[in-house]
């Protein structure tokens, strides 16, 4: 759900957690291995339980398949599919809330999704693209005939980075279900919105000021809204304990390049969104560390401390100075930050194959948001 929106339409998606009687956009990113599923039982029957309590409740699931490939893929994952439907056969299940994601090319892309309609009936699916995947001319032919499959989704970003240079770089495994965010399972998300060319002023630059204000006001929110979750499950809560992590999305990088003249093409347009970019990250840095400021070090970098793992001594002593001046340096107080999707960088009425050359800017952002939609990224790889 959309909770609301601020004074000048920034859009704030509240996770799927509880806040008083409320549920709001987002969900539960679970992860299983569907041989052991398959072979046991009681682990079946355990995650049936998990999966019925939470769609029973209206929150999406999104249930990330390891250990599956070679060549009973798809009898593995149709015997899943099948097996899941019977057991979550009843008044209030939801299974369409039920979200299938799948790493790599096993099965083929259009296989998966058609085991997934026929069992499961109408729902999501996500594929998340590897190395090999990526490689394999058939694996896009695959997705070419879903070009058409709004319910289907593509990701292919490895990692989720920090923009605190004290936390190490996270495996993004999962897709978050409803806001398509690439990220480990079971982690926690507030996540939010800006459109970048509202802040265009009257002489075709950034209106900083407005900028400024609404991104520290956005950081301001979403910690507040962290604070008011009950998140569902405990993993969860302990990660948003842990990490308060924020996905703040910037949109209409290529909407803005275009409203302003800017030839895609050209390096120094590049320049000039990155130094937005700059200027945008810099802002919610610096909101970041003042909130660390008032609440105490994030819990992630205290566990990141190296001296923690030495004896007592003047080695150790001397690890403690180094690193309480890095993280009096560089602690923020929220794990994650930025989020761009690659297809902010193209104009929002069509897919120019000139805004490619923007592509450098997403090393801007911690992660990236896949597209729901394949047709886009088939038409620019194409290309």
């Amino acid at each position: 759900m959309i909770a609301g929106a601020g004074s000048h339409g920034t859009a704030i998606d509240r996770p799927a957690a509880r806040c008083d009687d409320d549920f709001a956009a987002g969900g539960i990113a679970l992860a299983t291995d569907i041989g052991q599923i398959l072979a046991s039982e009681p682990l079946f029957v355990r995650l049936t339980g998990q999966l019925g309590d939470a769609l029973g409740r209206q929150l999406p699931v999104s249930l990330l398949l390891t250990g599956i490939g070679g060549d009973n893929a798809d009898s593995m994952l149709e015997a899943l599919c099948r097996r899941l439907a019977e057991a979550l056969d009843a008044p209030g299940s939801h299974t369409a809330m039920l979200e299938i994601t799948l790493h790599g090319q096993e099965p083929a892309p259009d296989v998966a999704w058609r085991i997934r309609r026929e069992s499961l009936g109408d729902g999501r699916l996500n594929i998340i693209c590897d190395e090999r995947a990526a490689q394999s001319e058939a694996f896009w032919l695959h997705l070419w005939r879903l070009r058409n499959e709004p319910q289907v989704s593509v990701a292919f970003w490895p990692l989720v980075r920090s923009p605190c240079p004290l936390l190490t770089p996270e495996t993004a495994d999962n897709l978050v279900p409803q806001t398509a965010l690439q990220a480990p399972s079971e982690t926690a998300w507030v996540s939010a919105s800006l459109t970048l060319p509202r802040y265009i002023d009257a002489n075709g630059g950034i209106d900083d000021d407005m900028l400024a204000a609404e991104l520290a006001d956005l950081v301001s929110s979403l910690e507040s809204v962290h604070d008011d979750i009950r998140w569902p499950t405990a993993a969860m809560q302990h990660d948003a304990w842990m990490n308060r992590r924020l996905a703040i999305r910037l949109d209409g990088l290529g909407d803005y390049a275009m409203q302003c003249g800017l030839d895609p093409g050209e390096h120094e347009t590049v320049q000039a969104l990155r130094k937005i970019l700059l200027r945008v990250r810099h802002i919610l840095k610096q909101e970041s560390q003042s909130i660390a400021g008032s609440t105490g070090l994030l819990p992630a970098i205290g566990l990141s401390n190296p001296a923690r793992q030495l004896g007592a001594g003047a080695v150790r002593d001397c690890w403690e100075k180094r690193w309480y001046r890095a993280v009096k340096r560089a602690a923020l107080g929220h794990r994650n930050l930025l989020v761009l999707s690659p297809w902010s960088l193209f104009p929002s009425a069509s897919v120019d194959s000139r805004y490619r050359d923007l592509v450098p800017l997403l090393c801007m952002a911690a992660f990236l948001l896949p597209s729901s939609k394949i047709l886009p990224i088939l038409e620019t790889r194409l290309l």
